[in-house]
């Protein structure tokens, strides 16, 4: 390696140590941007960044554990590196099926053979066990001193069994189900949100208006209990209340925003945070923050504000954390 490559490895590691910056990857394959009806000057800084995927094995197969690699690069097709944490991590990445009932979200953090020197050439790394044959969206999500945002990829997975047709439910009460923490806001696996694979069972409510319509702010509230009783000891999730992610069966994009904890004192006073983090860009003037503090504890009311771009139906993913388990949700709503 050349002296000047070096220095710069050396001083991008420091940085990494100090908490500033953290890496991984490897990568090349189809991305998009987001939706159009973000402004213009979004879509030209989010453009700037280009995300190719690169899948060890090359083709795909139902279990079997996939080496996914993401290779970030600049307009000048410079490798981007100086990505910061937000959510307790550099980088996520959410993965849906197309039939809806299927999800994951993991991050190169949550490895143990994490490369930071990939990092340094803009190769970003997860690892992923596909449980069912068809397409799934990949949505990468990161930040930057200037902007956030994010991008889309396909994975096509072969193999058996095949993946079981989108269901339409559009119940407001169900039940949720915990996995064990992997350590550290960890859970790497696969989630089909109708399996129940779990001994932690939780009733959740959602009360969202009748009437949900698109381009407009809609707000949406999940009330949690179990055994019958209210939950009002849930834990911060990757330094959040909750985590949602958004996706309509058009699989144009993955909405990855925040819950919100209800201030009694103070109505819809919240915690610090970006509201809209999508798959699509998200600059730090778009105006979808929200200011409080983050709770040790709280339950059993989260809140969800968003906006749905287009009319249609779509499925909203959950996830939160409590004790040492990682409660997986998802509930369907119709937008006019």
């Amino acid at each position: 390696m050349q002296p000047r490559k070096i220095k710069h490895a050396i001083a991008m590691l420091a940085m990494v140590a100090i908490g500033f910056l953290a890496f991984i990857g490897v990568g090349i394959t189809e991305e998009h941007a987001g939706h159009d009806a973000h402004r213009a000057h979004q879509e030209q800084t989010a453009a700037a960044i280009n995300v190719m995927l690169h899948s060890e094995p090359e083709t795909v197969q139902v279990g079997m554990s996939t080496k996914l690699t993401f290779h970030l690069t600049d307009a000048n097709g410079e490798p981007v590196t100086d990505l910061m944490v937000h959510h307790a991590r550099v980088l996520h990445v959410l993965i849906v099926s197309e039939n809806l009932g299927i999800i994951g979200h993991i991050h190169p953090e949550d490895f143990e053979t994490r490369d930071l020197m990939e990092e340094l050439e803009g190769r970003y790394t997860v690892y992923f066990t596909f449980p069912a044959a068809g397409r799934y969206i990949l949505a990468v999500d990161v930040m930057t001193a200037d902007a956030e945002f994010g991008k889309y990829v396909y994975v096509d997975v072969t193999g058996e069994p095949k993946m079981a047709e989108m269901v339409h439910d559009f119940r407001t009460e169900k039940q949720a189900f915990g996995y064990a923490d992997e350590g550290g806001d960890r859970y790497t696996k696969a989630v089909s949100v109708t399996d129940g694979n779990s001994d932690a069972v939780y009733h959740v409510k959602m009360e969202a208006p009748d009437r949900i319509q698109a381009g407009e702010m809609v707000h949406i509230a999940y009330h949690f209990s179990r055994d019958g009783k209210p939950l009002t000891d849930l834990v911060p999730f990757l330094d959040a209340p909750m985590h949602f992610a958004i996706v309509s069966p058009r699989l144009d994009g993955v909405i990855h925003t925040h819950g919100i904890v209800p201030d009694p004192h103070a109505g819809h006073k919240m915690m610090q945070q970006r509201n809209e983090h999508a798959a699509h860009q998200k600059p730090a003037s778009s105006g979808h923050e929200h200011y409080g503090s983050l709770p040790d504890t709280f339950g059993p009311t989260v809140n969800l504000m968003t906006t749905f771009p287009q009319s249609g139906i779509y499925q909203i993913f959950g996830q939160l954390k409590h004790e040492d388990r990682i409660i997986w949700l998802s509930f369907m709503v119709e937008v006019e």
